[in-house]
């Protein structure tokens, strides 16, 4: 009986093989095996995930994986979050950008968690990559709306733009209408960390045109008398993020939100509620029957209200609350 090596197999054989593994750390296992391995699991792996922007730099990265199309890069420590790290201290995404620039204009995908990006780093981000698709910055801090305006303006492809936790500088809701009426590619859109009024026209005609939307999460400051009229023009969101209500409801915007809110059958994940008051927690009621994933973490509600709520609650997997 012939023994055939695995290290003799077709290169074409092995690369069709890992595209199989989306597991980074499988990905790594594969490269360990031998030499012939490494060679063909670093030329085919399209993702690469750093946890620490230090502990590599982007000339090694490029010269290792030649083909990546998406870049997942961890900045300063998780201590950060508690403003335990000075001012300076480092974690600038843009050299990376640059690299990149040159070595990836294929790249479609960037998600950064505690970088300081520009808005300079922004801007050539939106016109380096003319297949941009995915940006998602998570407790990230060193730019403004400017910025979002020109990945909005330039990234035509665009399906997910998360700014979740992330330390803006609002200069406004103007960005929104920087997207072209072209783009209607969006399927995750969060902005829930800006603290200015949007231009709702603007975002009312962006959820319009996207019918792929699925995930909506909205800032404090999207008004519930217009918070129905975004729902009419999703209907098949997913995931819903919504403002701050303070005020009892009047039974005519009582009303339409209801209907709206009952349309959206597919709804499994609901939060914001920054502010509530407790006439419109029936609202979240009527809608609660098929939730799996519940975030009150800001909702000023008292306990035997969060109890009634979760009665409703028969297939929830995952429940944020703070005391």
């Amino acid at each position: 009986m012939v023994v055939r090596r695995m290290s003799s197999f077709p290169d074409e054989l092995l690369e069709h093989v890992l595209a199989f593994l989306s597991s980074h750390r499988d990905r790594n296992s594969v490269s360990l095996v031998c030499k012939s391995w490494f060679r063909i699991e670093a030329g085919s792996r399209q993702r690469v995930f750093i946890g620490n922007c230090y502990a590599v730099s982007p000339a090694i990265l490029i010269r290792r994986f030649p083909r990546i199309k998406s870049v997942a890069l961890k900045g300063k420590p998780h201590f950060a979050d508690f403003n335990m790290v000075p001012p300076g201290w480092g974690a600038d995404v843009h050299p990376w950008l640059v690299a990149m620039a040159e070595a990836y204009p294929w790249l479609e995908e960037l998600r950064l968690k505690r970088m300081v990006i520009t808005d300079e780093s922004l801007e050539l981000l939106a016109r380096s990559f003319p297949n941009f698709k995915v940006l998602v910055l998570t407790s990230c801090d060193g730019f403004s709306t400017d910025g979002l305006a020109a990945i909005a303006a330039h990234c035509r492809h665009i399906t997910e733009l998360d700014l979740q936790e992330s330390d803006i500088d609002d200069r406004g809701g103007h960005w929104l209408s920087c997207f072209p009426d072209s783009c209607t590619s969006l399927v995750s859109l969060n902005f829930a960390c800006l603290n200015s009024e949007v231009n709702f026209e603007a975002l009312e005609r962006l959820v319009a045109r996207c019918t792929s939307l699925r995930s909506l999460k909205l800032n404090r400051l999207v008004p519930l008398e217009l918070l129905h009229r975004l729902l009419v023009r999703a209907p098949h969101l997913e995931d819903l993020g919504t403002g701050a209500y303070l005020h009892e409801p009047r039974t005519e915007q009582y009303s339409k939100l209801k209907v709206a809110l009952q349309n959206c059958k597919g709804l499994q994940s609901l939060s914001g509620f920054w502010e509530v008051a407790p006439g419109y927690l029936p609202l979240v009621e009527s809608v609660c029957s098929n939730l799996t994933s519940l975030n009150l973490s800001y909702a000023t509600i008292q306990s035997a209200e969060l109890t009634n709520l979760l009665g409703h609650c028969h297939k929830l997997q995952r429940l944020w609350v703070m005391s």
